[in-house]
Formats: C-alpha cells, sequence, structure tokens
C-alpha cells in the first residue's frame, strides 16, 4: 500500500457483489508498510499466517510497498483476498473490519481507463492494483478486499493493539471467504496474535 495515508474511498457501485462462482487458484495477498504503524497491518497478518501454518488451497504472499509492476503478482491466479489498512467511509465507528467485494468485470471500459489514467504509481493500493492487473489482462478473476481500519497512521511505529485484536477477528472474515473458495486456513489463531504481538508492535523491518 501507498506509503501517505490508509485507502480511503467509495468503491463504484458496480464493484459490489459478483457474478459467479470462483474456480481454480487463489491468492491472499497482504499488503502494508510498517514503517507506518497500522499501515503494516496486511502485511503483518499475511507473515503471521505464513509462520503459524498457513492456508491450504491458496498461496499467501506480503508485499510492504505496491508498485504498477506488482500487477504481476495476480497473474494466473482466479481469485485474490486483499488484506490492508482501510477506512470505509461507510463503516460504523465501532466497527473494525470491512469485506469489499470486487469485481472488476463489472466496471465499464471508461471506468477502467479512469481509474489507471488517474491513479499516482507512488498511491497505488490494492483496489487500483486489481484494476491495473484487469487492464493489462494477466487477471480476469475476482477479489475481495478484507479491510481493517486503523487506529494511526505514525512514522516508525508499529501496529497499535486495537489494529492487533482487529487483524485476529479478520482471521474469521478470511476463513469464510476462503470456505467459500475452497481453501481453508489451517492456522493457530492463538500463534497469530501472538506472532503479531511480539514481531508487529515495532516496525517489521524484512
Amino acid at each position: 500500500m501507498a506509503a501517505l495515508a490508509p485507502i480511503s474511498c467509495r468503491l463504484p457501485a458496480a464493484w459490489r457483489g459478483s457474478t459467479g462462482a470462483v474456480t481454480g487458484r487463489v491468492l491472499v495477498l497482504g499488503v502494508g508498510n510498517t514503517l507506518r504503524g497500522d499501515d503494516g497491518a496486511g502485511y503483518c497478518l499475511a507473515r503471521a499466517l505464513m509462520e503459524c501454518g498457513g492456508v491450504e488451497g491458496a498461496d499467501t504472499r506480503a508485499v510492504q510497498m505496491l508498485n504498477p509492476g506488482h500487477f504481476s503478482l495476480l497473474e494466473g491466479y482466479d481469485f485474490v483476498v486483499f488484506v490492508d489498512a482501510y477506512v470505509d467511509p461507510d463503516m460504523p465507528p465501532g466497527r473494525g473490519v470491512a469485506v469489499l467485494e470486487l469485481d472488476p468485470s463489472r466496471l465499464s471500459p471508461e471506468d477502467v481507463a479512469e481509474i489507471v489514467q488517474n491513479t499516482d504509481p507512488h498511491g497505488m493500493d490494492p483496489i487500483r492494483l486489481l484494476v491495473f492487473a484487469y487492464a493489462a489482462g494477466v487477471f480476469r478473476g475476482r477479489g475481495v478486499l478484507i479491510g481493517v481500519r486503523p487506529e494511526r497512521i505514525e512514522f516508525m511505529k508499529g501496529l497499535s493493539g486495537e489494529v492487533i485484536e482487529r487483524l485476529v477477528k479478520a482471521l474469521e472474515a478470511l476463513g469464510s471467504v476462503l470456505q467459500s473458495k475452497g481453501a481453508r486456513l489451517v492456522v493457530d489463531p492463538g500463534c497469530v496474535a501472538a506472532w503479531l504481538r511480539e514481531r508487529c508492535r515495532s516496525p517489521l523491518l524484512e
């Protein structure tokens, strides 16, 4: 995700919902800059998944800073689950995790062109990455964004305690999404929580 701020936008109505069942390869992609506090949420969760058992039936990757070239990460996959810090303008104050379905095939060619043309290469995020991959023809599937609401975006700070708790709750959402695609979590939630507290309360420089 971009270093400046977590994703904060109202997605076009055309993104919402899906157009049918997904079969094929599944990717879990955690994104986030761990030098900027809670912005590192998605990266840290993906790393914790890999350390604590992983995902059966899906690949897991973690990226600290997205750029347009990362659309190649989606090549060959039919479904991608992004985990990232996300400020949903419609999210109730007490809710910390949002699940948004993303189907680029439901966008018009004009919508796709506008998103691509108006994207700052230094401000890439999962939503725009998915559109770039779709426009480039390397990804024709669908995705889900599991967004975790951040508490603080501060340079050289680790994850806040609130976001660590939200990430553990996000495991439930991730498990449900993966199960619907024929994959499943095989992690120990206790291991994930402990790894996040031990490794991500300060910037994870790996």
